[in-house]
């Protein structure tokens, strides 16, 4: 396949990264502006390349008064370090144009994003003259026209006879069933240029003749604002008419409708009947969720035999989210017999199939060696890494950990920091005091502790005891904050009450002393210390 790179658009280039360029300084008169012709092509990671790893990285970067790059960070992950590290080097070679405030240079923070992709050269060379002229009568139910329309559309494309063949069998056996072929390949951009708005028009003719499949598809765009305007009451609609024709994932995704109150009131009595009737169908969807309904007791009483039966369904057909809450079960030994190996099991097929919660839990189990496993944490760390594919906050946390510690993977706190830094974007708490951390140490970068500050003001303001503490700390001292006791006191109290090893430690031994303005209290220090001995001893990790 044939490596290219493009400046324009979010549009995917053939092995190769596309960027898009926008600004996000509002304060300069004149917007710096790039010359991608003194950029150098992003060199795609040997390593990635073999992985066919693929996906798209946004950084935010800061254009300095002479052209050059003050600063880059990655704000939005590729899900692969190897990828945000090319598009970081790439973007380095790139010359800008200062943006010009009052007739001089200013800096000014733009973003741009980098869409990598592995999908190769595209031949497809739709006929535009052809689309227009068949178009109208192929949605007037001309059946030479629809054919025509398919052919212009796949215009150029190599084995554009074997496609034509294919839709031709289609359009014979029916019209609706060409119509919904046609959807699929304009919602996928293979056979067709990728347009989900034209999928949505084609997938909707289908519907309205009665294509069952084209119903559920019509009602999950609409449903999901994919293609049309998001719209609860035109989902259940079309998921209706596919249930009166006895489809499954219509009867559990109006179950989702209720279970949700989207566009209807929530009622998970009524989603309950929904995913009976499609579990009883055998849908391994309508299955797990009817068995969580049993496990909690939503909307119908809590029956843990009935949780078992029906999420053991489920999982005989590899659904990850009855594999996780079968795992639960067992851990927890709720309904079940208690058993960690079982529990680890059903943890394991949850993270293999794809159960992103589960992915995370069992990448910790692997790293620390619990449940019975043996520690591996480079496999870990491995699923880590595939629930940060998704953009998980939690999971790009635990990365920037194992970096930072050289966990499973060699010490660098320069990638510790990118992959805090990921987190922190999304707002998590245990990522904000991480790196907080690290600019207050100077882990890999200068001493910074008015950022530290900032960063552990907002893990404390989500009530996280790791950001909570280490803000008591700097506002014992006055450090980078205003100097208070007894505003240190109650961020350790609140840390502590939270199970934080450190924070109790510090209450131990500020009741003994006599500090933070504390009166000296021997059964407070006794107190404290035997909750922080408890603490210490208890496993890091329960998954219970």
């Amino acid at each position: 396949m044939a490596r290219t790179f493009s400046t324009k658009g979010l549009l995917a280039a053939a092995l190769g990264a596309t960027i898009s360029l926008g600004a996000c300084a509002a304060d300069t008169s004149k917007l710096s502006t790039a010359d991608f012709q003194g950029c150098a092509k992003p060199v795609w990671p040997k390593e990635s390349l073999r992985k066919e790893q693929t996906g798209t990285v946004t950084l935010a970067f800061l254009i300095g008064t002479d052209g050059s790059i003050a600063d880059a960070k990655v704000t939005h992950s590729s899900g692969f370090p190897l990828l945000d590290d090319a598009a970081v080097a790439g973007l380095r070679s790139c010359r800008f144009k200062p943006g010009m405030v009052d007739g001089k240079p200013v800096s000014a923070w733009q973003q741009m994003q980098y869409v990598w992709t592995l999908d190769g050269p595209s031949t497809l060379k739709p006929d535009l003259a052809a689309v227009n002229q068949y178009r109208d009568a192929a949605l007037a139910g001309d059946a030479d026209a629809l054919y025509q329309l398919a052919k212009a559309y796949s215009n150029g494309e190599a084995n554009q006879a074997v496609t034509l063949g294919q839709f031709r069998a289609k359009l014979d056996k029916s019209l609706a069933d060409a119509q919904y072929l046609l959807g699929t390949r304009l919602a996928s951009g293979r056979s067709a240029p990728s347009n989900q708005i034209e999928a949505a028009i084609w997938y909707h003719k289908a519907a309205e003749a009665g294509h069952v499949q084209a119903q559920v598809e019509t009602g999950y765009r609409y449903e999901h604002g994919k293609g049309v305007a998001q719209d609860y009451a035109q989902a259940m609609e079309w998921y209706l008419k596919a249930a009166e024709q006895g489809d499954h994932q219509a009867e559990n995704n109006i179950g989702l409708l209720h279970a949700y109150g989207r566009g209807v009131p929530l009622d998970r009595a009524v989603a309950a009947e929904w995913y009976r009737k499609a579990a009883e169908g055998g849908h391994a969807w309508g299955q797990a969720n009817l068995g969580m309904f049993y496990l909690y007791g939503r909307g119908v009483e809590k029956d843990l035999p009935l949780a078992q039966q029906w999420l053991e369904r489920a999982a005989a057909q590899r659904n990850p989210a009855a594999e996780r809450d079968l795992s639960a079960m067992y851990l927890r030994g709720e309904g079940v017999f208690h058993s960690d190996e079982e529990g680890a099991l059903y943890l394991r097929r949850a993270a293999q199939d794809g159960d992103i919660a589960s992915q995370i839990r069992w990448g910790l189990v692997l790293t620390y060696g619990l449940l019975g496993e043996k520690a591996d944490p480079v496999q870990g760390l491995a699923f880590q890494r595939t629930a940060a594919k998704t953009g998980n906050a939690a999971a790009q946390n635990n990365i920037g950990y194992a970096f930072e510690i050289g966990n499973g993977v060699a010490q660098d706190y320069a990638a510790a920091r990118d992959w805090y830094t990921r987190a922190v974007a999304q707002g998590n708490g245990n990522a904000q005091a991480a790196l907080g951390y690290m600019h207050e140490q100077g882990k890999g970068m200068a001493k910074d502790l008015s950022k530290a500050a900032s960063l552990y003001q907002a893990s404390a303001a989500q009530n996280n005891p790791d950001g909570l503490y280490r803000l008591a700390t700097l506002t014992e001292a006055g450090r980078a904050v205003p100097q208070s006791a007894s505003d240190a006191l109650d961020l350790y109290r609140r840390s502590a009450e939270l199970n934080f090893l450190s924070a109790m430690r510090r209450l131990a031994t500020a009741y003994e002393k006599g500090e933070l303005g504390l009166k000296p209290d021997a059964a407070q220090a006794q107190q404290w210390r035997e909750k922080a001995e408890q603490r210490a001893a208890a496993p890091r990790f329960v998954f219970r």
